[in-house]
Parts: C-alpha cells; structure tokens; sequence
C-alpha cells in the first residue's frame, strides 16, 4: 500500500528538483518531505494494527468455535438428562445454536459465529424455476394457433 498517491508524490518530486529553492509563505520542499514522512509513519502504524486486528480477530474466532464445539456437547448432555423433564426438554430445544464457521475454498476467506439465540432459522427458498403462469401458456397457445 502506498501511503502517498501518484499525483502527490509528483508534487513533492517537483518540490525536490525544479523547485527545490523556492518557498511559499510556509510551504517549502523541506516542510512537505517532512509531513510526507509523517504520513508514511502514520501508514506503517496503521498496516501493524491492521495485523494485529486480524490476528486477534483469528483468535476471537478459534474461541468461539471451541467454545461452540463444548456447548454443542453440553446440550447433548442436558438432552439426555432432560427426556424426564419435558419443560427443560422444550427449553433445551428452544435454544438455536449457531453453525460452526465455515473455511472458504480460498483458505483465508471465513464464516464467522454468531451467538444471537433470538435469531430462527431462515425458511429454505424453493428449488428450481417459477412455473409458468397460467395467462403466459394461453397467450402464447394463441400466438402459435394464427401462426399456422
């Protein structure tokens, strides 16, 4: 990534060569090489945090899915205890668990978890095509029928 766009970069090269003797009220080549450095500064800072941000959002996401794997336990253990007791059987089966995530085919690419209990599963779209309208197949019958 670079911190500093081409048409900037060409300014602060003219500012180097052509006008390297020429200052403007507060505005020199020696003022604007500085803040460039500030901005390549302030640019390296942000690539590390965005590292340490995806570094510590793997962490995040390995934890949840160990703690997903042990709750998913859990609840076939509080299943078997619960075939006495039909209010915490329907409790138990009240709650939707999240899925666990998903690696996607490009490896870095990833589901994350979401532990949101209120949210019910999504009802399956149907598969396949719409069928035809009925008002279609009679105009197109129609169109055929003075065609021949």
């Amino acid at each position: 990534m670079d911190a500093i766009p081409t048409p900037i970069q060409a300014i602060l090269d003219l500012f180097n060569t052509a006008l390297s003797d020429v200052r403007f009220a507060d505005l020199d080549a020696k003022t604007l090489a500085r803040l460039a450095s500030e901005v390549r500064a302030a640019a390296e800072v942000t690539l590390s945090a965005q590292a340490a941000l995806a570094s510590a959002r793997d962490a995040l996401q390995e934890r949840q899915e160990a703690l997903l794997q042990q709750v998913q336990r859990a609840v076939a253990y509080a299943r078997v205890y619960a075939e006495t007791d039909e209010a915490l059987a329907e409790r138990i089966d009240a709650i939707a668990l999240p899925r666990p995530a998903r690696r996607g085919r490009g490896g870095d690419e990833s589901l994350t978890l979401t532990l949101d209990h209120a949210s019910a599963p999504q009802p399956a779209r149907p598969r396949g095509r719409p069928r035809k309208a009925p008002a279609a197949e009679s105009m197109l019958a129609g169109i055929t029928a003075t065609a021949e």
